[in-house]
């Protein structure tokens, strides 16, 4: 317990410092080694024996983060599919030169693992980049780090809050094959509270942290329902992946909480979530903001 107590503390003070400095590299670095883990603990755990095409796919993951979030190769007029085309034939590569060590499905595996779970953690800097560009950097930074954090309530919250209100209310299961101790009134619970608390940290930010900009609640209600509800999805489809491969945990990164897998299953379906909606939000009008005296 002890241990477990001091790496969630340990975990709470990586995701404040992203927070805090989120403007910075750091977002982006912790975003980078967090896809390479990832990667590596799924490799891992189904088995991969094909080492040259475990370490491709370990390496190629934060690579694609880089390459995603920042559009690096618009300058040079290569284009993202061609390098990604690359990068999926070298993988082909290893698996023919390694075919007795290695079976198609693990092949697709080391895909997931160098293409969409990178893919799915790069969003959350198109989030923030979205913000910063559309809305001005230096007038309202606060702007894009209130667009973050809802990623992450929404990811983590959730989970959290349906544990609470399932134990207080909850009867039937929701997916007893999938998770047991899922119930359907926790889920409920889990969703409309983190809304809440959702409309709460706008108002918050509305009140002390924005200048130019407001954030109008009631489209961060309309945001925050879905997404809760795509983060208990997400939980729940890496449930089934441990149930299919015969594990507990993704990896043992942060003793009694799991890997890196663990704690970020539903963050890589909430984060490709809430880019949609901001850019759906975004193409029909103004984007749950006004600005002051408007």
């Amino acid at each position: 317990m002890k241990i477990k107590i001091i790496a969630g503390v340990v975990g709470a003070c990586v995701a404040i410092a992203a927070l805090v400095f989120f403007h910075l590299p750091i977002l982006d670095i912790l975003l980078m080694v967090f896809s390479a883990l990832a990667a590596f603990e799924l490799c891992g755990v189904v088995g991969m024996k094909n080492k040259p095409m475990m370490i491709a796919a370990t390496a190629m993951a934060p690579l694609v983060v880089v390459l995603i979030g920042h559009d690096l190769l618009n300058a040079t007029g290569i284009g993202l599919f061609p390098v990604l085309l690359g990068l999926g034939l070298l993988l082909v590569v290893l698996m023919l030169a390694r075919f007795t060590k290695t079976t198609f499905v693990h092949l697709l595996y080391a895909c997931v693992a160098a293409f969409l779970i990178p893919a799915a953690a790069s969003t959350l800097i198109l989030v923030r980049e979205n913000f910063f560009w559309r809305y001005g950097f230096f007038n309202e930074q606060n702007l894009a780090l209130f667009f973050v954090l809802l990623v992450l309530t929404c990811a983590w919250l959730t989970d959290t809050m349906a544990l609470f209100t399932g134990k207080a209310f909850g009867k039937r299961k929701l997916c007893p094959n999938i998770s047991p101790n899922k119930t359907w009134a926790g889920a409920i619970g889990g969703v409309v509270i983190t809304t809440l608390i959702n409309v709460g940290l706008a108002a918050l930010f509305n009140a002390f942290f924005l200048q130019q900009f407001r954030i109008t609640l009631t489209v961060v209600a309309i945001l925050s329902l879905p997404l809760c509800v795509i983060a208990i999805l997400g939980d729940l489809t890496a449930s089934t992946l441990k149930r299919n491969l015969g594990v507990k945990d993704f990896g043992n990164l942060m003793p009694g909480h799991g890997g890196a897998m663990d704690r970020f299953d539903s963050f890589l379906f909430v984060a490709p979530a809430m880019l949609a909606l901001v850019q759906i939000l975004q193409s029909v009008g103004p984007l749950a903001l006004h600005t002051i005296g408007a």
